[in-house]
């Protein structure tokens, strides 16, 4: 069953059990407010965003309506939630974005990705090819360079250890080095974040360490009560880009993310001391 809530201005339907996103859309009017703040403040004057692992929509949506000149190409691969995510991009009328039920990663083909049903209650973000659902579907599998426009600027993903293999699909887009990547890096998936950091490395970037708290002190419904929770990341800026949010930079693959809040300055301006 869906409910239904608004965010950032626009209406939301979700899973009603989904216990992360669509749970803090519900109770606080955003999620991972900061990844979205970050993207649409990087994004130039035109271009494209594509957001692999894009669940209902709550970062690519909300960047949708604030960047109408923008193409915004969301990629996920759980049929449910892609038809949810769907529905949300219609029903608030953002006809520049463009919805792929897939997988991203090295190569076209089909794979079998687990599935769970929108009726049960779960946390919906960590599905992922390594979650243990019981079952899985077939689902079609594509690579980033083949759908990725070529005025592709800034590029997010969030596919629960299977960065790397997206990120061998985009040989293309790495060498060519003018997007920006906003890839998750976690120590629940120490092995892929290190490999993510290599390549990232190896293909010319400035990569740095970015924190996202799921929700923040200054959201506009409900106060949180764990505010500090979120999602561990990397951020790699391409020659040319400045680091305008000082982030930290990463020394290399074996660096491990700082701890504390001071490493995260831009934190401040969510309430954070």
């Amino acid at each position: 069953m869906l409910d239904r809530t608004t965010a950032y201005g626009l209406d939301f339907v979700f899973p009603r059990g989904d216990q992360v996103v669509g749970a803090s859309l519900r109770r606080h009017g955003e999620f991972a407010r900061v990844e979205l703040d970050f993207l649409v403040e990087m994004a130039g004057g035109a271009g494209a965003l594509i957001d692999v692992g894009a669940n209902i929509g709550a970062i690519a949506l909300p960047f949708a309506r604030a960047k109408p000149d923008w193409k915004v190409i969301c990629i996920e691969a759980h049929r449910g939630l892609h038809g949810v995510l769907a529905a949300n991009a219609l029903l608030n009328g953002l006809h520049n974005t463009e919805v792929h039920h897939a997988a991203a990663g090295p190569v076209r083909g089909i794979v079998e990705f687990p599935t769970l049903s929108l009726e049960e209650k779960a946390n919906f973000g960590t599905l992922g090819f390594s979650a243990n659902t019981g079952r899985t579907e077939a689902v079609r599998m594509l690579t980033l360079d083949e759908i990725a426009p070529e005025d592709t600027a800034l590029i997010k993903i969030d596919v629960e250890g299977f960065e790397t293999e997206v990120l061998k699909g985009a040989a293309r887009l790495l060498q060519a080095r003018k997007a920006i990547w906003l890839a998750e890096a976690t120590i629940q998936h120490p092995k892929t974040a290190a490999e993510v950091i290599a390549t990232l490395l190896g293909n010319g970037y400035r990569v740095y360490w970015f924190y996202a708290p799921f929700v923040t002190p200054q959201s506009e419904k409900d106060t949180p009560t764990n505010a500090g929770v979120g999602d561990a990341n990397v951020v790699a800026l391409p020659p040319g880009v400045e680091n305008v949010w000082g982030l930290t930079e990463v020394s290399g693959p074996d660096d491990r993310r700082p701890p504390n809040i001071q490493a995260y300055p831009y934190l401040a301006r969510y309430g954070y001391s």
